[in-house]
């Protein structure tokens, strides 16, 4: 994989000047916004982001996407044979493509949305979380990666796509990477050095963090971590975390969502909610309240940076319809608010690399310190700060009661309640048996104890999800540990779950 495009003269057109590595203060840098898609199945969202950015251009708005694809999506169940997954793993863990003719058709949007300005990355091959793979096990990947997209043509016997395509035409201008589920591994950084990466995706950060060039060469590019304005938790910058737990939520407020059904407007067909862990189907008020959620959240990433330091943001959703579609409602919605303000650029990732190219250590440092002057702030914008609040849990000393206790500055708070539940089965608003928690489950199942804190006006301000294991055996044990804080590290299954995979769950060889 080599070449990268040059930045874009939507960047260039905002005339900064960056300043010699000696001066006291920078200039104000751009404020980048970084829209990404993780996956590559589903045709209408190709259709619908490509329209959306042509749309956009129309009204003299440079808004484009960085795709990060798996070309399992390019291979058919006849043809999965050329990907042997690394690792220990077997065939694909998100499908393979639907036909010939489906793999062409898919073929022709990403050549169509590559030669529209938007950016083709790597999200691996098979979707497998690679947090314990070798450096081997990540150069066979990288290698199958590159081996399936040059012969793409030939595996398939396809001699000219409908759109009239011999050829993919991106294959040479790689050059980033996010990786499955955020699974990283010690193996990976080498092996994107030596495939000629120049950046990566993988990782999480603060809100307001400046990339940096890391020791392996790559720039690191994370998703945020956005404090809650009014709350105490903190949330990753993509939509499948927000899925996880925006499910738990309503859920523990409805005991029958998950029975709930929509209807696809676009294919007529029935949706059913078939993993608790993220919802497919919704109610319209419970889309309202995720739609405003994600909104608010997004709107505090960007106004915290876009008046303060400028740190770039990422924004990473899938191909997926969860939660009826909120979710990427909000992705263009939220595009449209921000790419139309002075001094932002909605490129591509390969822009921002082209960007942190032409800076030196110290200017980027001047950056993450703000040293510059700031765009004035509107009195009219006010920022609910985030709350000094938490959980913590524990067994009594008889192991027969969970104790919890508020902890922090905000938890004296006046009108804050607690309800504890199993998803959608609610166990008790205070301390609770653990007797009252095992009539939830299954002898020797593990269990999801879910805690809410809310505010006197009834709003979710604090949560905390923790495992019992082996409930009623002898084995039994309560985690103290706070699972929230491990799903905004990624590692979370399902990612891909919604991508019209329903079908067949059987993608091993």
């Amino acid at each position: 994989m080599k070449g990268i495009k040059k930045i874009s003269s939507a960047l260039l057109a905002f005339n900064l000047v960056i300043p010699t590595q000696g001066m006291a203060q920078a200039e104000r840098p751009p404020q980048f916004v970084m829209f990404a898609f993780d996956g590559s199945y589903t045709l209408d969202v190709w259709k619908e982001s490509r329209k959306y950015t042509q749309d956009k251009k129309q009204e003299g708005i440079d808004t484009r996407f960085t795709f990060f694809i798996n070309p399992v999506y390019l291979l058919t169940r006849e043809t999965r044979n050329f990907y042997d997954a690394p690792g220990g793993k077997n065939g694909s863990a998100i499908g393979w493509g639907d036909s010939v003719s489906d793999v062409s058709l898919r073929i022709d949007q990403m050549n169509e949305a590559f030669s529209e300005g938007h950016e083709i990355g790597s999200h691996a091959i098979g979707h497998w979380d690679g947090s314990e793979w070798t450096q081997n096990d990540w150069n066979s990947e990288f290698s199958q990666f590159n081996k399936i997209l040059d012969n793409l043509f030939s595996i398939n016997k396809i001699r000219e796509t409908k759109g009239g395509h011999s050829r993919l035409l991106f294959t040479d201008s790689i050059t980033g990477f996010r990786a499955p589920k955020l699974g990283v591994s010690k193996g990976l950084w080498p092996t994107l050095a030596k495939y000629g990466f120049k950046y990566d995706t993988s990782k999480t950060n603060k809100d307001n963090y400046w990339p940096q060039k890391e020791s392996t060469g790559l720039w690191n590019f994370p998703l945020g971590r956005i404090p809650e304005p009014g709350g105490a938790r903190t949330w990753l910058s993509m939509d499948y975390n927000f899925c996880v737990r925006d499910s738990a939520r309503i859920l523990s407020e409805d005991k029958k969502a998950f029975d709930r059904t929509n209807v696809d407007p676009k294919s007529g067909k029935k949706i059913v909610n078939k993993d608790k862990l993220c919802l497919r189907a919704i109610s319209a008020e419970q889309k309202k309240k995720v739609k405003q959620n994600m909104l608010s959240l997004y709107r505090a990433y960007f106004n915290k940076n876009y008046y303060g330091n400028r740190a770039p943001l990422h924004i990473g959703h899938h191909f997926s319809s969860w939660m009826s579609g909120a979710y990427l409602e909000v992705f263009y919605e939220f595009a449209s608010e921000v790419c139309s303000k002075p001094e932002v650029s909605c490129g591509v990732y390969q822009d921002l690399t082209a960007f942190m190219e032409t800076l030196g250590s110290s200017q980027i440092k001047s950056f993450q310190e703000g040293n510059f002057d700031k765009l004035a702030r509107p009195k009219s914008l006010i920022m609910s700060r985030h709350f000094d609040l938490g959980i913590s849990t524990s067994l009594d000393k008889n192991q027969d009661r969970l104790e919890v206790q508020l902890i922090g500055e905000d938890a004296k708070m006046k009108g804050l309640t607690l309800k504890v539940s199993n998803l959608d089965k609610i166990i008790s608003n205070g301390q609770v048996p653990l007797s009252e928690i095992r009539k939830t489950g299954q002898v020797g199942e593990d269990l999801v104890i879910r805690l809410a804190v809310y505010d006197r006006k009834g709003q979710e301000v604090a949560t905390s999800s923790h495992n019992l294991k082996a409930v009623g055996t002898q084995r039994e044990a309560f985690d103290s540990n706070n699972l929230e804080e491990a799903w905004l590290s990624g590692h979370l299954e399902g990612a891909h779950s919604d991508e019209g995979q329903q079908r067949n769950l059987d993608f091993s060889k």
